[in-house]
């Protein structure tokens, strides 16, 4: 049986650590073009950046998932923070592009061992708190995508070293206070509707659509500006568009909380994957590009923290699910942006909402598919 104990002071902690290091990796749409100029780097080097994040992420899923029951819990929730701190503080202290890139990887582990271990251990409590935790953890995350992002952009050039001190000691900080007053240890718990022949196979389901709706929302957020700009948008414009997605998300997420006792998680999912698809096609055919980003942002908002609590509801006691709802997240804003990247270079920058519409469709079957096995159990 579990021992673990979360005072408030652990569960906001872990928010925290949600906001900042995710609010970090967010700012690195800044970061990369900062880094070009100053180490004189062609635009492919530095995209690297990404491409290592979402690979030290990885590793750092499989670091916790493998730990989350082995060690205190106080461990496994707060290494990734530290994990992270120090990678902001090579950043701080580095004058060459390979510290540079160290760092990042120290920086993409502790995201993934974080976001792993804090998720995991939060909504162990189970029921609609769990659901409540997931929720502000997403929250945070998007609300950090704005602040971080626009704090880079004012202060980076000027205050690069001050300003990466001040978030590795935030990291610090909030590292400590998460593993100060966390208690206990985690264990799993299988329960016997684990064992029901199509349970692995409805979480396997539920899992693919995670993987291939955080694939479209990563594409959405990387490539809408630069369909934007092809439209006619001047950079400002673009990047207004964007910071209107990620508010509009925030503002829904937390319409979303005050109700969540009172919501179907797996018809909220399904629903909103459904109308994500007109929504895109709404920014292919017509000029109503703001119109359809602000919908696009309104149906994207409930998908992932909703998904994430029903995957963990249909769960309990899964030791390492978050793990799994992790690495699925992680591989597909890995492959999907990149993929759609690549045919837009060969059909065109126009074709980019037609594009996001495959990763769509994916995950409304799956969602779809998941949906119905469960409720056949």
């Amino acid at each position: 049986m579990s021992n673990l104990t979360l005072n408030k002071n652990s569960v906001r902690a872990g928010i925290a650590t949600v906001g900042i290091i995710g609010g970090f990796v967010s700012g690195y749409g800044v970061l990369v073009p900062f880094y070009i100029e100053k180490y004189l780097l062609d635009i492919e080097i530095g995209g690297r950046l990404f491409a290592l994040t979402g690979f030290s992420g990885l590793v750092g899923v499989f670091i916790t998932s493998y730990l989350i029951d082995k060690v205190k819990a106080s461990i496994a929730g707060s290494l990734g923070t530290f994990l992270t701190g120090i990678g902001i503080l090579i950043l701080a202290f580095s004058n060459s592009w390979n510290t540079i890139l160290f760092g990042v990887f120290l920086i993409g582990s502790g995201f993934g061992a974080g976001q792993v271990g804090v998720s995991q251990l939060v909504v162990d409590i189970g029921g609609i708190e769990a659901a409540r935790r997931t929720n502000k953890n997403n929250i945070a995350f998007a609300l950090s995508s704005i602040v971080v992002p626009i704090i880079f952009g004012l202060l980076l050039v000027k205050s690069y070293t001050l300003l990466m001190i001040i978030f590795a000691i935030a990291t610090f900080i909030t590292s400590f206070v998460f593993y100060s007053n966390t208690k206990g240890k985690l264990v799993h718990k299988p329960e016997h509707e684990h064992k029901k022949a199509n349970h692995n196979f409805s979480i396997a389901l539920l899992l693919l659509g995670i993987s291939t709706y955080v694939g479209l929302e990563s594409a959405a957020t990387g490539w809408i500006p630069t369909y934007l700009l092809d439209k006619g948008w001047t950079t400002s414009e673009s990047s207004l568009g964007l910071s209107v997605f990620f508010v509009v998300l925030l503002v829904v997420r937390l319409i979303i909380l005050k109700f969540i006792h009172n919501i179907n998680f797996g018809l909220l999912v399904v629903f909103s994957t459904l109308l994500l698809v007109p929504s895109l096609y709404l920014l292919y055919a017509t000029e109503l590009y703001l119109v359809a980003i602000i919908l696009l942002a309104v149906f994207c908002a409930p998908v992932f923290p909703m998904a994430f609590a029903w995957v963990v509801k249909i769960s309990p006691g899964h030791a390492r699910i978050t793990g799994f709802i992790f690495f699925s997240s992680i591989s597909g804003s890995m492959i999907f942006p990149y993929l759609i990247g690549s045919y837009m270079n060969s059909l065109g920058t126009s074709f980019a909402p037609l594009l996001m519409m495959v990763p769509a469709i994916l995950a409304l079957l799956f969602f779809s598919f998941g949906y119905r096995s469960i409720s056949r159990t």
